[in-house]
């Protein structure tokens, strides 16, 4: 009876079929098992790793290859259960259906991956009992247990930042209009589409116009696990609102295409992909937000960055390997895809209008004047800083002046997605190929009447000291002279599988002790603590072969490491040693000459923090993580540390940076340089080096403490901070 239905949504399937749940769990013995006996799995599972590790440029496990078969079975079972329930079939014929139906008659070709295997009767039993006499409600069904299938550390590989569900709907809102012809280019488990198909159901056409529109809608992704999964929600979607039968569904037009470069897939979509080129209307989606340094195929780089010079939109060659795909491809898609007045509409990393990388995307050259921008200044759907963006496509022949294009319509939204203002945006300086930086026009005003410090070519950033596992390390033991040392516990327990390496009782000769720091080791105003690294370099910073054959153990051990590390770098890497990372952009040679005093501030990160380190007792070396100035000026050490560590400062660089990046933006406001005789300068240097001694207290009361707590403990005494720096600079 009616009433005895059950909803199913997303969050129940996650509960029933989630990675925690015992239907997984007892599928996961069974697949295990059923390898051991199969002659078709080692077949299967090679095809499955030659596609995937393109995708994730990593090597693929077994345990991926059972999770992805276990989610695809698990689709396919809900699609035969609800064609049979349509059908009025048993349990017997469901079953019987679930093992001889081939689901190519669905066009779901990319379900032969999985098609190895197949689920016993008994757990086939246990799933339809969960799901028999349920009704699928009107949503992406499968968001939550696709994103958890796909493990965020995989998800990242490929950019996949799910969308969630209420700022999709409020996209879709805004832009579609019934009958649209329209391509999300990066579909994922196909939110957008499924949002689109809801419009098309619940709108009032004709069920024949409404066949249409659903013919209108595509999709394309490089993952073939993405293309079942929206095919599948999207027939459970039309099986239950529009109950049809089997032979009454449509061909669906979600291909497994690359929407950069889709004439590569051609062959195997059997579609014209060529009849597609500039016959959309509508653009709409969330890209991949990943930059040309995580792509792990050398070749695809090579493509991108190619791509990028032939959009115009390519960054200067220090940039290069910022690279946003996002931004390719809100170029890119348009140019191929859409009509001359189509709209796009999509998704985006906030450093699209405030990175440095992105100074060309931002003429917008193939776009018209009526930009607009969706802000969320507190990024509540993402855990970077993010916007939408929507353009209209004219094309590379209409030409409109770059300045026309200024200031920007804008919307800020809440969490909620209730708009709480209509505002406009603007730019620092607007040049012909390109724009600084796009942000609040009031906002823009008044940083634009700031002139950048002289510091800003003071401060380098600090060496690349990783892989850490191969260089980090605790002492055991003193012998001679010599080290006994081991891998640095803490940062093994955080190493990525791929640089997981661990070492015991390894003698090395002193001289190649050094000290450094981590991030989190930093709070406001002191280095809670100091590590141990091994550099197998000389005095003067160098790698000399001959100073190491002299010291054996030093050698031995970085021939170990330098072979770890050729082993298991990126194929895209063209660092080929482990030193020459290590000194990349001669980061390391660099801190040669550091002088007494060392200020270090963070390079990301939501708020500044700051501390001076003497550099006279021993020489540290300042990582990547951070950006330094050494001088032999105590005073103009603490003077910088108190300016710094200024919670305006921090709140200032929020308007400007890029997501949590901070780099050199602290110098973009005037910070003089100090001045001895200053009497402002000199209060404020004597305040720098009394907060290190009470952050320092408070760091031997609570060795935990954290840079928020310490904030907090000393508000009002960074109150008196800024009074003085208001004397100072405009903040």
């Amino acid at each position: 009876m009616a009433e005895n239905i059950r909803l199913l949504d997303s969050q129940i399937i996650l509960e029933i079929f989630g990675l925690n749940s015992d239907i997984y769990a007892e599928s996961v013995k069974f697949f295990k098992e059923k390898i051991k006996v199969s002659e078709n799995y080692e077949k299967f599972f090679k095809e499955w790793k030659e596609i995937f590790e393109k995708i994730y440029g990593k090597k693929m496990f077994l345990d991926f290859f059972i999770n992805h078969t276990y989610f695809a079975q698990i689709l396919k079972i809900l699609l035969i259960t609800k064609l049979g329930t349509i059908s009025s079939l048993n349990f017997e014929e469901i079953y019987k259906d679930y093992i001889t139906i081939n689901l190519k008659d669905l066009k779901l070709l990319e379900f032969d991956y999985y098609s190895w295997t197949h689920f016993s009767k008994d757990l086939f039993k246990v799933i339809y009992t969960k799901i028999g006499n349920t009704k699928c409600t009107k949503e992406d069904l499968f968001s939550n247990l696709y994103q958890q299938i796909f493990i965020s550390d995989v998800r990242h590989k490929i950019g996949e930042f799910f969308t969630p569900s209420t700022l999709v709907q409020r996209m879709v809102d805004d832009i579609y209009i019934f009958g649209l012809k329209i391509l999300d280019p990066s579909c994922g488990s196909g939110n957008f589409l499924v949002s689109i198909m809801n419009k098309i159901i619940d709108s009032s056409k004709s069920l024949q116009l409404k066949y249409k529109a659903i013919l209108n809608v595509y999709g394309f992704d490089i993952n073939p696990l993405a293309i079942i999964t929206t095919k599948i929600n999207i027939f459970l979607l039309l099986l239950e609102y529009f109950n049809i039968e089997k032979s009454l569904l449509p061909n669906l037009n979600i291909f497994l295409i690359d929407s950069l470069f889709p004439e590569s897939y051609e062959k195997n979509t059997n579609i014209n992909i060529k009849n597609l080129y500039n016959s959309f209307d509508l653009v709409i989606g969330n890209p991949p937000w990943l930059t040309y340094k995580d792509l792990y195929n050398k070749d695809y780089q090579i493509k991108i960055r190619e791509l990028s010079g032939k959009l115009e939109i390519k960054p200067l060659s220090q940039f290069i390997t910022h690279i946003e795909l996002a931004a390719v491809f809100f170029y890119a898609i348009p140019l191929k895809f859409l009509k001359l007045n189509g709209i796009i509409f999509f998704a985006m990393p906030k450093s699209v209008l405030n990175g440095d990388h992105c100074y060309k995307f931002r003429a917008f050259s193939i776009f018209n004047k009526n930009l607009e921008i969706w802000d969320f200044p507190n990024y509540y759907f993402f855990n970077v800083n993010h916007i939408c963006l929507k353009a209209e496509y004219i094309g590379k022949v209409k030409k409109i002046s770059i300045n026309d294009k200024f200031p920007i319509k804008t919307k800020i939204f809440n969490n909620n997605l209730e708009l709480i203002e209509e505002t406009i945006y603007s730019s620092l300086k607007i040049h012909e190929n390109g724009a600084k930086l796009i942000l609040p026009h009031h906002e823009a005003s008044m940083i634009d009447k700031l002139k950048k410090s002289s510091y800003k070519n003071k401060f380098f950033q600090g060496a690349t000291l990783v892989p850490r596992s191969l260089i980090f390390f605790q002492i055991e033991e003193k012998i001679n002279g010599n080290f006994l040392i081991s891998s640095d516990s803490d940062v093994s327990a955080r190493a990525k599988k791929e640089w997981e390496y661990s070492f015991q009782n390894i003698e090395i000769e002193r001289k190649f002790q050094f000290k450094t720091f981590l991030n989190k080791d930093l709070i406001p105003f002191f280095l809670k603590r100091k590590r141990n690294v091994f550099l197998p370099v000389n005095e003067q910073f160098d790698l000399d072969l001959k100073f190491l054959q002299k010291h054996p153990n030093a050698l031995a051990f970085y021939k170990d490491i330098n072979g770890f590390y050729q082993n298991h770098k990126k194929k895209t890497s063209n660092i080929n040693t482990l030193f020459a990372n290590l000194n990349f952009w001669n980061k390391l040679k660099k801190q040669e000459n550091n002088k007494s005093f060392i200020i270090v501030y963070n390079a990301s990160g939501s708020n500044l923090k700051a501390a001076v380190i003497n550099n006279q007792i021993q020489k540290i070396i300042i990582g990547s993580e951070n950006y330094y100035y050494s001088t032999n000026s105590e005073n103009e050490a603490y003077y910088l540390s108190a300016i710094l560590n200024s919670p305006s400062l921090s709140r200032n660089i929020k308007l400007i940076k890029s997501s949590r990046h901070i780099h050199k933006r602290p110098f973009m406001f005037p910070i003089p340089i100090y001045n001895k005789s200053n009497i402002t300068h000199k209060k404020l240097a004597k305040k720098g080096k009394k907060y290190q001694t009470i952050t320092q207290d408070l760091f031997l009361n609570n060795p935990k403490i954290t840079s928020e707590k310490v904030r907090i403990i000393i508000h009002y005494k960074l109150l008196k901070i800024q009074k003085l720096i208001e004397e100072i600079i405009f903040l």
